[in-house]
């Protein structure tokens, strides 16, 4: 097992959340605060935070950073990773730490993940902030046609076999090249590229995060496409914040969601990609700070 890595001030929690599978999660900041839930993406675990806890424990919040499954030191199950489970089992974990109501912060595929959460649980969250992510809201449209190219890479992490071999190569030669690539030429810090590999190498964790990908492609997107959440509405505040060097996350996709959400805004970032919480932290934490101030 992989060391964890110490942070001043987090206690690590591990909730059982039924069917066998275990969550863990990174717990900062005073018990009785208001609380934030930050969720992370691929193929990262809750250390992608590891600049902002203290900061927002700091500012009196309590700040929950789960591990979601089949990610750092949460359970691997052998799943299909539908992230309709996914986003129950955040739900879930804040029943088991007494926790009633959340403010969510979502990445990469730690959006959608905690987005379904609010739609399927909306008496828990009292608002959403993303970070270079999308809501599970696909119009066929021609801008996604357009757009459909853009996501060429999940083909090869999709496969049986060969995409768990590319998650989990010591040398992490395809993550490093996607890296680059959807960060608009900003490198995640080598030792933080490491650790996540590392955890990814762990038993069962490569194969769940190839799952993550094909279950979208194979089961998901049709369900999406075909208006699984269109007829749903979100009352809480909701804002975007996305870098716009990101090639893959462009801010076509989000078009639509102005319709379906009663406060929505979005921020685009010029000069930051798709990293945007590594590359430009003073920022995330500034907007951060804002809307958390501001959601009641």
């Amino acid at each position: 097992m992989v060391t964890m890595p110490a942070l001043d001030g987090v206690e690590h929690r591990y909730v059982d959340v039924g069917d066998g599978v275990t969550i863990h999660v990174a717990d900062a900041g005073p018990p009785g605060g208001s609380a934030v839930m930050l969720v992370h993406g691929f193929p990262q675990n809750w250390w992608e935070w590891h600049e902002l806890i203290g900061p927002l424990a700091a500012d009196g919040y309590r700040v929950l950073c789960p591990d979601l499954r089949g990610a750092g030191w949460s359970s691997a199950p052998r799943s299909s990773y539908r992230k309709n489970d996914m986003a129950d089992d955040l739900a879930a974990v804040l029943d088991r730490l007494g926790v009633s109501t959340v403010k969510l912060v979502g990445h990469d595929w730690g959006g959608p993940i905690a987005f379904i959460m609010m739609l399927r649980h909306p008496e828990k969250v009292t608002g959403y902030f993303g970070m270079n992510t999308v809501a599970p809201w696909v119009k066929p449209d021609l801008s996604l046609l357009r757009n459909l190219w853009r996501f060429w890479y999940q083909v090869p992490i999709l496969l049986p076999v060969i995409g768990p071999r590319l998650i989990a190569d010591p040398k992490a030669r395809f993550y490093r090249s996607l890296a680059a690539w959807v960060g608009g030429g900003f490198l995640v810090p080598e030792e933080d590229v490491r650790f996540y590999i590392e955890c990814m190498r762990e038993p069962g964790h490569a194969v769940a995060g190839s799952r993550w990908y094909r279950t979208f492609q194979i089961r998901e997107l049709a369900r999406w496409l075909r208006g699984e959440y269109n007829d749903c509405r979100v009352n809480v505040p909701v804002r975007w914040l996305s870098g716009t060097d990101d090639p893959v996350l462009v801010p076509d996709l989000l078009s639509g969601y102005a319709d379906r959400i009663k406060d929505f805004d979005v921020e685009l970032v010029d000069g930051v990609g798709h990293w945007i919480v590594e590359q430009a932290p003073d920022l995330v934490l500034d907007r951060l700070r804002a809307f958390l101030r501001y959601a009641p």
